[in-house]
């Protein structure tokens, strides 16, 4: 550390000896203001620009410029503009001469200077420019210009858009950090899920420190020259691919490692909570309620050791889907919640697994199967067996992932762009309000015998079960593009054969209460209801193309099998009322259908901390980052945040 103090003395001291001599006349950069006469309007603010070319191998610097030198600094000289003037830095290079590192720029830089347009359109002031230019020697160089800004004539400018857009934007979330690890004197900065490392640049800037920053192989140590307790404000950290400019504020006071997982996990079993009573679980639920009305004459003893079966298999199940997804992001692959839903040896298991458990519950085994394969297909699938329990619980968290709760989306998104272990803790936590339901009972296991007695009414229930299971075979096998008709006919032909066993009213009503529902479905499938939206195919040049151009968009990220997003649909996105008031204010719609693997949408979603879905966005002009929408939409909701995006 002293060896590098001396270092940059010298070179400071050797600067200001040779500067002394320099002949003025030889002005290393040029320095003008554009536009000349006018003003640049960018995502709704007021911008002029100040160009300095420099002549070969000088340089000048950024707001942070490294062992040594010195940000451009922009001043008006009048006061009659009340704001003052915020200066933007385009995303720098780092150089290293001497053996002191600096960063800054060569050759051509724009900084985009923002001014916010008030009673006067016509700005004729004096701007004062001082900043630093180096070569073999450094040259502190203090102009004066005129400003001449009509803010009533907007000017374009290719030149000026592209040094824009290589100024980092905050809340575009397309890189993710683990802010955990932290010491007294440096930041080690992991850069989560990225593939491209090799070719990501980042810089830090503080207003009271300098900031050192080394390159590691797949991460950042940022190094700081006092204790990191002195900090009196956030570290703004620069990151760039070469594509994605992005700015991430980083206050060590605003969230602290404790405090920042303890909310997650609060969130995490919240959203495990709920998810109990999303589609997907309902089936699985009621048959655990089924299975509870014959334990009401059994012991404590006994029902407190059926529901520990019943949490041992969900937590083996989260266990397992979280090892897996560590695995797999380990190897580079996209994942998320629900992508097991992806593969189609899943998809055919799980089809397999429901058609089985709906003709058990509807008595088809009875009918078709011979005693001994009876016995031995109702001893694995019986809900009071122990493996009855124990697998109730792992097939309920399978058929859980489809479905995406409130709070669900927050919690998994912080731990699928965190470390390993806070992956983990989240995915337990999830199973820890998941399993809440089967904990009451162990707690209180009194409540059981609350249950309705048993008697022949658990027939009828038991049919309206198998009615239920089969339905979700239906859903599953929609995601095979199996003819829907094929579907209706098959499931057809199940119902004849138990009504035909079972000639009660009940079966007879639920049985067509079954088929009206499979032709509502269909109905859905086919858009046989009327629906104007015409929704365009997700593009991200597209989507950029029409941010640039101030167009509001709604984005509606989607697959076949996941069911929160079916719902949104119905309840929702294909209402009238949303439909029209979309057509009305011409919102472009656009669906990203994430029904299989896909690496751009995946990456879209992520720049959001979304690492499942549904995932619903609008963009207007006052919002192009974009707002990002809860799991579970309605109309009101729609419609209040498109307003926020800039619709009157």
């Amino acid at each position: 550390m002293f060896i590098n103090f001396l270092k940059i003395i010298f070179f400071l001291l050797a600067n200001l000896t040779f500067a002394q001599d320099f002949n003025t006349k030889n002005n290393p950069a040029l320095v003008s203001i554009i536009p000349a006469n006018g003003i640049f309007f960018v995502e709704e603010n007021y911008y002029f620009g100040v160009k300095i070319e420099l002549q070969k191998g000088w340089k000048t610097y950024w707001k942070n410029p490294g062992d040594a030198g010195a940000p451009i600094s922009i001043e008006l000289k009048d006061s009659s503009i009340e704001n003052k003037l915020k200066v933007l830095f385009p995303f720098p290079e780092k150089f290293t001469d001497h053996g002191v590192s600096t960063i800054g720029y060569e050759g051509q830089v724009i900084f985009p200077v923002r001014i916010q347009k008030n009673e006067i359109d016509k700005i004729n002031e004096k701007i004062n420019l001082d900043y630093l230019v180096c070569k073999d020697i450094c040259i502190p160089i203090s102009e004066t210009k005129n400003l001449n800004l009509n803010l009533q004539n907007v000017v374009q400018s290719d030149v000026f858009l592209e040094s824009y857009k290589t100024v980092p934007k905050r809340k575009s979330n397309y890189f993710n950090i683990d802010e955990n690890i932290v010491s007294s004197e440096k930041i080690s900065i992991e850069l989560i899920d990225n593939d491209e490392f090799e070719k990501i640049e980042l810089f830090a800037h503080a207003e009271d420190t300098n900031l050192k920053v080394k390159k590691l192989k797949s991460s950042f140590e940022v190094f700081l020259d006092n204790d990191i307790g002195s900090l009196k404000g956030p570290i703004d950290f620069s990151i760039s691919n070469g594509e994605v400019y992005e700015e991430i504020s980083f206050d060590l006071n605003l969230k602290p490692k404790q405090t920042q997982i303890i909310y997650f996990i609060i969130l995490a079993v919240l959203g495990g909570l709920i998810l109990n009573f999303m589609p997907c679980v309902l089936p699985i639920l009621s048959l655990k309620l089924y299975s509870f009305l014959s334990l009401a004459k059994d012991d404590n003893n006994k029902i407190r050791f059926d529901c520990s079966l019943t949490i041992a298999g969900i937590v083996t199940s989260f266990v397992v889907l979280a090892i897996t997804v560590i695995f797999l992001k380990t190897f580079g692959e996209t994942v998320g919640w629900g992508f097991h839903f992806q593969n189609q040896f899943f998809l055919m298991f799980i089809l397999v697994l429901m058609l089985i458990f709906s003709l058990n519950l509807l008595g088809f085994f009875e009918i078709i199967l011979p005693q001994n394969a009876l016995y031995k297909i109702n001893n694995f699938l019986n809900t009071n067996s122990k493996s009855g329990h124990y697998f109730s619980g792992v097939f309920a968290t399978l058929l859980a992932t489809p479905c995406s709760a409130p709070f669900l989306g927050t919690a998994v998104g912080f731990s699928m762009g965190s470390s390993n272990q806070n992956i983990v803790i989240i995915f337990l936590s999830i199973a820890l309000g998941f399993s809440f339901p089967y904990l009451c009972f162990i707690i209180i296991p009194k409540i059981v015998k609350l249950l309705p007695k048993p008697g022949e009414w658990m027939n009828n229930l038991k049919y309206f079960l198998g009615l239920l299971m089969l339905l979700s075979f239906v859903w599953i096998s929609n995601l095979f593009k199996i003819n829907y008709l094929l579907i209706f006919l098959f499931t057809s032909l199940i119902l004849i054969f138990t009504c035909l066993k079972n000639k009660s009213k009940f079966t007879m009503i639920t049985s067509l209460l079954f088929v009206i529902t499979n032709i509502f479905f269909f109905s859905e499938k086919m858009n046989l209801r009327e629906n104007k939206l015409i929704w365009e195919d997700y593009n991200d040049k597209s989507l950029e193309s029409y941010l640039n151009e101030n167009r509001f968009v709604l984005v509606d990220v989607t697959a076949d099998w996941c069911v929160t997003c079916q719902f949104n649909k119905i309840t929702t996105l294909n209402t009238k009322k949303l439909v029209d008031f979309l057509i009305q204010h011409e919102v472009l719609v656009i669906r990203a259908d994430w029904t299989n693997k896909d690496k751009d949408i995946f990456d879209f979603i992520k720049r959001y901390n979304r690492y499942g879905i549904p995932v619903n966005i609008v963009y207007g002009p006052k919002n192009k980052e974009g707002i990002l929408l809860p799991e579970i939409l309605s109309k009101d909701i729609v419609i209040d945040k498109l307003m926020e995006a800039g619709i009157k």
